[in-house]
């Protein structure tokens, strides 16, 4: 059986066989957007920039990006101050200090780094030395929260001290979505319904037609920024975001003046037909999508990205492959520290979303390939 997989808000594998959040006036002000870009010198290395840097993290601080090169298993340390690789931390795969696959990572204070996959959660050293493992799954059921079956969809530090974790978890058969926080020192959990993160199984679609299927995905995020531990899909621009005393989660909603709240539409699960998905497809990747929130510690102001893919009509697709987007209609959200919506516009400057984006500076930078070089373009926005 063969994979084939594209990720944008999206991922597409093909196989074989708390109340509205407004502008305190009603009103949201538009935005004034100044732009410059910078590259990363990488010295005498290549940095990894497949599939558009998806698998990394930022130092608190704002100072490192920590890029995942899978193929060399190495995570490259880029100094965003001085713009450029100041080291190459490598690791290994297998043996007392295996790393099993990286599906994600997370930063443990100043000195250690969590690996999420999907069956075991890692801690290490800048050592490369495996400090501590332990399952999600094996956790909630000494908790008697979890059955066994559970799915990890990712996981991220939530504590300095690297005892706590939060995890975004669902039960296959049942067919829901949870938010779970672990506690890795006395081995508890807590489980929290995340209604609104089940809204993304409505644009999911699988087909199979002769031997050949495809799999359209919806995205989900949980990450923390400003302090808070936020939770979202691509689908809609809803929130949750943990209580400080990590006891609850809150629901947020928007009014976008600008664009819909949500994906809307009716759509199976399954279809039998090639094109029949093809057209669902582009019909869902069409329509707005959502990313995440990012903080910008200068300007105490988050920054939130959402797009709609664009199709060039008279392309071409290639066999067995849906048309896929050749660009995209940006727009930029910016919320107040409490996540109060204040100010959104539609950003014609650049035609394709970016695959991550961070705040630093007071400016937002947001990742492109210049000629396989490392850059960002950077985005100083005003309202």
């Amino acid at each position: 059986m063969k994979f084939r997989a594209y990720c944008f808000a999206y991922c597409l594998i093909f196989f074989a066989c708390g109340g509205p959040k407004t502008g305190e006036d009603g009103a949201l002000h538009s935005l004034d957007i100044s732009m410059d870009t910078v590259v990363i010198d990488p010295g005498q290395e290549i940095l990894y920039l497949k599939r558009r840097v998806r698998v990394n993290a930022i130092s608190e601080d704002k100072k490192y990006l920590y890029n995942v090169d899978p193929l060399k298993r190495s995570i490259e340390q880029i100094n965003l101050n001085k713009l450029a690789l100041e080291k190459k931390h490598h690791l290994e795969k297998e043996g007392p200090n295996g790393t099993e696959a990286i599906w994600a990572i997370s930063l443990i204070g100043d000195d250690k780094l969590h690996i999420n996959n999907s069956t075991n959660e890692h801690v290490f050293n800048w050592q490369a030395e495996k400090l501590e493992s332990f399952n999600i799954n094996e956790i909630g059921q000494e908790s008697d929260l979890l059955e066994e079956g559970y799915q990890v969809h990712k996981t991220i530090s939530i504590a300095s001290d690297g005892k706590q974790f939060a995890s975004l978890i669902s039960d296959q058969e049942k067919k829901d979505m949870s938010f779970a926080i672990i506690n890795i020192e006395d081995r508890t959990c807590k489980k929290f319904p995340a209604p609104a993160i089940d809204k993304a199984r409505n644009f999911e679609i699988s087909s199979n037609e002769g031997g050949m299927g495809s799999i359209l995905s919806a995205s989900r995020y949980l990450i923390k920024e400003g302090g808070k531990v936020l939770l979202g899909t691509n689908v809609s621009n809803e929130l949750y975001v943990l209580d400080e005393t990590n006891d609850s989660l809150r629901h947020i909603t928007f009014n976008s003046q600008l664009n819909p709240n949500e994906k809307s539409g009716t759509y199976p699960s399954e279809v039998g037909d090639q094109s029949q998905f093809d057209s669902y497809f582009q019909k869902i990747a069409e329509d707005i999508n959502f990313m995440e929130p990012v903080w910008d510690e200068k300007k105490h102001v988050y920054y939130r990205m959402s797009f709609r893919s664009k199709f060039d009509e008279n392309a071409t697709a290639r066999e067995g492959q849906p048309f896929l987007p050749t660009g995209s209609e940006c727009y930029i959200s910016v919320l107040d520290k409490d996540l109060n919506l204040i100010a959104e516009d539609h950003f014609q400057t650049i035609d394709t979303y970016p695959n991550i984006y961070f705040a630093k500076d007071g400016k937002l930078w947001l990742f492109e390939n210049i000629e396989d070089e490392m850059g960002f373009v950077r985005l100083d926005i005003n309202w």
